[in-house]
């Protein structure tokens, strides 16, 4: 179960940097409903079977916002940098001057 859930939020997380929202929705509402079709075929009743889908999910959910988040504060970074840059200042005062 742990390295189930390790390998969901480490996938969710690069999800979170490629895929858009409502793909990624889909694919953990799929993973969430095998995950507690697997629980419930091996022997857990209806009701942690249920629970253990919803924490799947929950847990996926997390993973892609922090995706998210993180490749936003990536691109930023790298967006800053590149604005900032001795080439881009250089060109940015020669248009300046003409």
């Amino acid at each position: 179960m742990l390295i189930t859930a390790l390998i969901a939020a480490v996938i969710s997380i690069a999800a979170g940097a490629c895929i858009r929202a409502w793909a990624f929705a889909i694919f953990a509402m799929l993973v969430a409903i095998g995950f507690g079709g697997v629980a419930f075929v091996g022997g857990s009743s209806t009701v942690p079977a249920i629970g253990s889908g919803i924490a799947i999910l929950v847990l996926m959910e997390i993973g892609y916002l922090t995706g998210v988040f993180l490749s936003g504060i990536l691109r930023r970074n790298a967006r800053l940098r590149q604005s900032n840059s001795p080439d881009s200042v250089s060109a940015a005062s020669e248009r300046q001057q003409s």
